[in-house]
Parts: structure tokens; sequence; C-alpha cells
């Protein structure tokens, strides 16, 4: 269990031993936070026959015993009185939806609990958002639904009102690092300057981890800055964004890092690239992630040229106010 998950523990564990466990729980929190580790942690203790508490530095915590009937059955995926919802496309319909509330109405088999786990909650359509929404204004008895989001902004504010909401902030930087020891160190210099390692979060971990991913960032963003300086590269930038799931992200992690490092007076030598200059790249950036974000239909490839073009218009502006200086 990641270390910066064990308060919610203790506080779950002391809800489940005083009876006042919520019906709803929203485990909100980037990917990567450790959002499903700590939901089968929960599912498996409110089904367990058998559970103990097991003390450790910072406080108590239950913990399920893995060799009753029950636990046994949550191992191999048969256990009946759980269902995990998740989306067949990319969204959860009303159906799926409608299935786990006829699901939570029946009497548990085995245990006291009937769960349901909704992953990628916000993926939610309008419709099953609605029809959930009235099982959790009108919960069957024994029930937990449990929903876990890296998006709580796209979900109802109704939903996240119904829910007890747990936001899973792990530290930053060499804190975060050390903390994951799966971490792949020799992949860090590569990736991340002096200044950005102060900052390095659970959204990073992808190319901090993984070889290809990480030599895929170093590549996007040499292209970017070089953009940035005023080299044509729109088309190669443009691919990456439409090709790689990673890009959104990366353009702002970049953008933002090289805006730290003008604020720390690092790599000042090139004068385009001043913060004023770089905070109205990063507003063009936003806007067009926020497009994407809150219209799931939206077409991303009108998008991105048009967050190209933003840029660029940005770009053109800085290099005529450089002229004229």
């Amino acid at each position: 269990m990641k270390p910066w998950l064990l308060d919610h523990q203790q506080l779950l564990s002391q809800q489940f031993s005083g009876n006042t466990l919520p019906h709803a729980i929203l485990f909100n929190g980037v990917t990567g936070a450790g959002k499903l580790e700590l939901a089968l942690w929960l599912i498996n203790l409110l089904n367990c026959q058998n559970a103990s508490q097991v003390d450790n530095k910072q406080g108590p915590v239950l913990q399920s015993c893995g060799q009753c009937k029950s636990c046994l059955l949550l191992k191999s995926n048969t256990y009946p009185d759980l269902l995990n919802v998740i989306a067949e496309k990319n969204s959860l319909g009303v159906d799926d939806i409608r299935h786990a509330n006829s699901f939570l109405q029946k009497t548990a088999h085995l245990g006291k609990f009937k769960s349901v786990l909704i992953e990628h909650a916000q993926t939610m359509t309008l419709a099953a958002a609605n029809a959930l929404l009235k099982t959790l204004e009108e919960p069957s008895n024994n029930s937990v639904i449990i929903l876990l989001t890296n998006d709580i902004e796209m979900l109802l504010p109704t939903i996240v009102s119904r829910c007890r909401v747990l936001n899973i902030r792990p530290n930053v930087g060499q804190t975060l690092l050390e903390n994951m020891p799966e971490v792949n160190y020799s992949l860090q210099s590569a990736a991340f300057s002096d200044t950005s390692m102060a900052f390095v979060n659970l959204t990073q971990l992808p190319e901090l981890t993984d070889q290809t991913i990480n030599e895929a960032f170093t590549h996007f963003k040499g292209c970017y800055v070089n953009y940035l300086q005023g080299q044509h590269v729109e088309s190669l930038l443009l691919q990456q964004l439409l090709n790689n799931e990673h890009a959104l992200r990366w353009l702002e992690q970049i953008t933002v890092n090289l805006l730290r490092e003008k604020f720390a007076n690092i790599n000042d030598e090139n004068p385009l690239l001043s913060s004023e200059f770089l905070n109205k790249v990063y507003k063009v950036i936003i806007n067009g992630c926020k497009v994407i974000k809150s219209y799931t239909q939206a077409n991303k490839q009108f998008v991105c040229q048009q967050l190209i073009m933003d840029i660029s218009a940005v770009i053109e502006q800085a290099q005529i106010n450089e002229q004229e200086s």
C-alpha cells in the first residue's frame, strides 16, 4: 500500500468499526495515486469474515485476512456481492448504471454488504449520472458504492455532494520518489531539470518509470522548445499531440517548468522565452485542454490544430515585439 494512503485507511477503518461508513465514497486523485488500490482494500475489508487490526507507526489499520471464503472469492473475481462497473467503450452508459442499481437492491448472498465499484466515474453520460443519483439519494440497506475519478470537475455536482469525497494527494518532489521504490531513477535526469524535479508529481510517473515514454517525452520537449523559439515544426508537433496520449499533459508541464526556470533565473539566455510570453502560451494551452475535457465529443484534431495556431500567433507577436524593441 502506498504510504500516502495510510491516513485514508485509518479513517475508513475507524468508520467501519463504528458502523459510520458512508454509503457512497468518491476517491479523487490523479492516475497512479492509488485510488483502485485503496478501493480494493476497502472492498476486501467490507466482505472479509475475519478482519483484524494491524498496528504500524502511524496508527492501527484494519486488514482482511485473505484466507476466508469471501477473500478467496474476491481474489478469483467470483465474489457474488461485488459488481465492478467498467465502461465497454469510452463512457459509462445508463444501462451500466441501471444494472448496478438493480444489483444493489438484491440481498447479499454471503456477507453483510453489497458493493459496487465504478472506475472512471467521470466518463458517465448525463443519463447514467442521473440514474445513479436516484440510488445515491435513496440507498438500499447495507450497500456501499465506491466511485473512482481522476477529474472530479467532470462529475455532476449533485453526484459529488452525495458522496464522501476523499482526495488522494501524495507528496511531490524527492519525497514522492523516495516513496516509490519502483521508480527508475536513471530516467530522472533525462526527463527533468533540477528545477522541475522539485515539483514532480504522480502525473509524471509514466515518463519516470518507462524508458520508451521517457524517450518520447525528451523528443517532444526538444521539439516543443524549438517551436517556441521560432523553428517551424508545427506539423510535427501537431502529429505528436494527436498520436501521443501524454502530449497535451506534456505541453502544460513543460510550459510550467519553463516558467519556473524563468523565476529561478535559470536558462535566461533566450529573450523570446520571457515569463510574459510563456504565461500567454500557458493560457492558450489551458483553454485548449479545457475544450477537450469539457466536450467528450469534441473533434480533437480540430482543437489541436486551433491550439497550434493560437500558440503560433503568440510566437509571431513576440517576434514582432522583439524586432521593434
